[in-house]
């Protein structure tokens, strides 16, 4: 089970990275090629909204480690508030404007996060062979 979890967490935080990327193409459509396709940064950015709890249980499952669960804990935290800052564009335009720079945050906080599965799976798997069990 917990090597399955490792790829699994492996698999989440680099489709989580991919899918960020996506989003900021999204909104880069949104913004130069008309205000009509802004329903796909929309979309999606509902979906990887989700995906953080995913990947903090996947961390757990895969006994990552505390710094690696802390730091899915934080991926998860971040990309909870993102959404919600869009939502006071109305009462609170300045605070609505932290958007992007959360975005940017949980951009860099994922790639840590992806870049600890890496080596999480990468150790598993050098040392799978070298053990017998």
């Amino acid at each position: 089970m917990v090597s399955g979890a490792r790829y699994a967490y492996f698999a989440l935080a680099w489709g989580f990275l991919a899918g960020l990327v996506v989003q900021v193409f999204f909104i880069g459509l949104a913004l130069f090629a008309g205000s009509n396709n802004l329903a796909l940064h929309v979309n999606l950015g509902w979906i990887l909204h989700l995906m953080p709890i995913l990947i903090l249980v996947a961390a757990a499952l895969a006994r990552a480690g505390r710094q690696q669960i802390l730091l899915a804990g934080a991926l998860a935290l971040t990309v909870f508030v993102v959404p919600i800052l869009v939502l006071l564009r109305e009462s609170a335009p300045v605070v609505a404007a932290l958007h992007p720079v959360g975005a940017l945050l949980a951009f860099w906080v994922a790639v840590f996060v992806a870049r600890g599965a890496s080596q999480l799976l990468r150790n598993a798997t050098s040392g799978a062979g070298s053990r017998s069990t």
